[in-house]
């Protein structure tokens, strides 16, 4: 039965959900935090003013959020536990490495910001540095094994489409069942590179934003401008919403 179906509540009810959830809500604040950057390097007098204290406030309110996230992780990483259930090494070895640096970020990050509001006596301006070269690192290692899943996918790719050349060459009397199976391998292989590609520019734009917040003299820290910097984290952002959007509805009930 074919019921009323308006695409455009569709939509506002796939926004609400992202919002509905914490990490969906987190990418919009840091969407939005990215969107005031840009802004405060492009507008002039008061107005830059206003849109740096818009992000410096939003980046602060997930700074807070943060506090909370440790458990997640702790319970992410002992799922994924030694990785022997992953059956190439290298990703295993990458794996465990971004892991362990994605643990290690989130108390680096408490210590820096109760050393900044005065809470504790240290000098919060040493683990902020060491939260963001974790950062660096994490980043490194998930740029490092998209790059290999994309090799790995392309070579599956090959080898698919191979054998379903050698099928149809074979089968003159339409499509068989396993021509058809190869076809959806070829689609869920096709998918999984797509994915790749696009957690490879989320990371690479975000290393753009890691090195350059580093120390002056480290590749290119300080050459961005604040316009530049929030279009980094605009597209690395946009890409995250993207991969973790809510799939449309079925128009049919």
């Amino acid at each position: 039965m074919i019921r009323n179906f308006d695409p455009d509540v569709n939509k506002m009810e796939r926004l609400v959900s992202v919002l509905e959830s914490y990490r969906g809500k987190d990418r919009i604040i840091r969407l939005t935090g990215f969107v005031a950057t840009f802004l405060a390097g492009t507008a002039k007098g008061k107005s830059a003013l206003h849109f740096k204290t818009i992000a410096t406030e939003l980046a602060a309110c997930r700074t807070v959020l943060r506090l909370f996230d440790d458990t997640s992780m702790l319970m992410s990483n002992l799922v994924y536990g030694t990785g022997s259930k992953e059956p190439v090494t290298a990703l295993r070895i990458l794996q465990l490495i971004g892991n362990f640096v994605n643990q290690l970020y989130y108390p680096v990050e408490h210590i820096a910001w109760l050393g900044s509001k005065n809470i504790i006596n240290v000098e919060s301006g040493k683990y902020m540095l060491f939260g963001l070269m974790i950062w660096v690192t994490s980043l490194t290692t998930e740029i490092t094994k998209s790059l290999i899943k994309i090799r790995l996918a392309q070579i599956e790719i090959g080898s698919v489409k191979k054998q379903q050349y050698l099928e149809a060459s074979e089968e003159r009397n339409g499509v068989t069942e396993q021509f058809q199976a190869m076809s959806d391998q070829l689609k869920a292989l096709r998918a999984k590179s797509s994915d790749a590609y696009l957690l490879l520019f989320q990371s690479m734009f975000d290393l753009m934003n890691a090195v350059n917040w580093l120390p002056p003299g480290i590749l290119w820290s300080g050459k961005l401008s604040t316009a530049q910097s929030g279009v980094c984290g605009m597209i690395s952002t946009g890409i995250m919403l993207y991969r973790g959007w809510p799939a449309e509805k079925d128009k049919k009930s």
